[in-house]
């Protein structure tokens, strides 16, 4: 009799438990994020789904290479995530499959959930407008900054908190670094092709160089200041024997055998996990002004098949809760939070990631350093086609004037087709 009273109680239980989880709506978010920002979002989700008793999030991570084409398709096939991610610069060619925040089927989200422009860094706000219709809620900002090991400065006779700043002070610590033992600078990370790609940006944009006119009519990198930077990257490994070609930057920092390396925020944990004695510095004004190369991550709404204005507005809501935790994003993740609640808040600015590196990213983003990469229909396209020689040039295989001769008449022949 009490097996039946207990048995009885359990299955009273499990329906209850049924009950309860189906009144949850279950909203799908897709990501491109992997590794440690893959974990940190992980994280966030979990705090969501603890602490929500409407919805459950599913949380779908990791498909760097082909995500903008399989969240196209996603949208066309009529079964996309109510929730996803798109860069600052992708917005031109992803807009079509995204849902104006400002003008959805429930009305204006952006009014429902309290979203304002002051309330972010406007300037990634501003990234995801396009004829007064509003598509994305930026997550953050990233770009790459110095990193530099402060053991390897002190044996090379420099002064750990004192990096260097402009062109004389990197030479004369690369040199000190290089005659030390060491590898001495690598400006861009593990140094695949877009890695080197973006390095050349920097160098060119300090010299106020644009890769395209306004309209995006035609390339304009071909000139003096295009040649001067890439032949700068180019002499740091050919000339002047800073690195070596094919070399993984990473690595090496993580090995203890690079004195300086130009890298994202999002190195910070691999840094922490390698034990490096390291430093994070602006991006040295090499040139003429002050650059670094950026982008931002922002949450959207894909169209989506049904028109349920619940959905979404369940969606928008995932992104303020998303939002609201952001600084979570800056705390385990190394990014620094668009918006300003969480930018500045105590957990935050109390968490070591923000004492040792996120303070930097911040100043630099709060001075005009961010400058992001082409933001066109085409961008990826064009971005294959220039980081293409930009690497053959690195490689020494063709000259700093040949690689640009050769990426300006691709990048104008993908232009002129429709």
């Amino acid at each position: 009799m009490r097996f039946k009273k207990l048995l009885l109680v359990s299955l009273l239980m499990l329906m209850l438990s049924f009950s309860f989880a189906a009144e949850k709506t279950t909203l799908y978010y897709t990501t491109l994020f992997h590794s440690g920002d893959a974990q940190a979002m992980e994280k966030i989700v979990q705090r969501i789904n603890q602490e929500s008793d409407d919805i459950f999030v599913v949380l779908v991570q990791g498909a760097w290479e082909n995500y903008y084409a399989q969240l196209i398709n996603q949208v066309v096939a009529g079964n996309a995530p109510q929730v996803g991610v798109v860069h600052s610069n992708m917005f031109p060619s992803m807009r079509d499959a995204l849902t104006p925040l400002n003008a959805s089927s429930a009305g204006n989200l952006l009014e429902k959930s309290g979203f304002k422009r002051e309330d972010f860094l406007t300037d990634v706000w501003d990234s995801s407008t396009f004829d007064d219709l509003h598509y994305g809620i930026p997550l953050d900002t990233h770009m790459w900054a110095m990193w530099y090991n402060k053991d390897i400065f002190v044996k090379a006779g420099l002064d750990p908190d004192k990096p260097p700043t402009n062109a004389e002070e990197l030479k004369y610590a690369a040199e000190k670094i290089k005659d030390a033992g060491y590898y001495a600078v690598h400006f861009a990370e593990d140094g695949v092709a877009r890695k080197l790609m973006r390095a050349w940006y920097i160098l060119y944009w300090q010299q106020g160089g644009e890769l395209f006119d306004e309209n995006y009519s035609k390339a304009t990198f071909n000139n003096e200041k295009g040649i001067k930077a890439l032949q700068y990257l180019v002499d740091s490994v050919q000339k002047w024997g800073w690195n070596t070609k094919g070399t993984d930057g990473f690595k090496q920092f993580a090995s203890g055998q690079l004195g300086i390396l130009f890298a994202g925020n999002w190195y910070y944990y691999s840094a922490e996990e390698a034990k490096i004695n390291y430093g994070v510095a602006k991006v040295p004004t090499i040139f003429d002004k002050p650059a670094t190369w950026g982008n931002s991550h922002n949450l959207v709404i894909p169209k989506q098949a049904a028109n349920n204005p619940q959905m979404y507005e369940q969606a928008i809501e995932l992104i303020r809760r998303i939002t609201d935790l952001s600084y979570m994003w800056g705390m385990f993740g190394g990014h620094i939070p668009a918006y300003n609640n969480s930018r500045t808040s105590s957990e935050l600015l109390n968490a070591p990631v923000w004492e040792k590196s996120l303070n930097v990213f911040s100043q630099m983003a709060e001075e005009g350093y961010l400058h992001y990469p082409p933001n066109h229909v085409k961008a990826a396209e064009l971005e294959d086609a220039i980081q293409v020689y930009v690497q053959q040039a690195y490689n020494g295989t063709i000259t700093p004037s040949e690689a640009l001769k050769r990426a300006e008449a691709e990048c104008n022949r993908i232009l002129s087709e429709n």
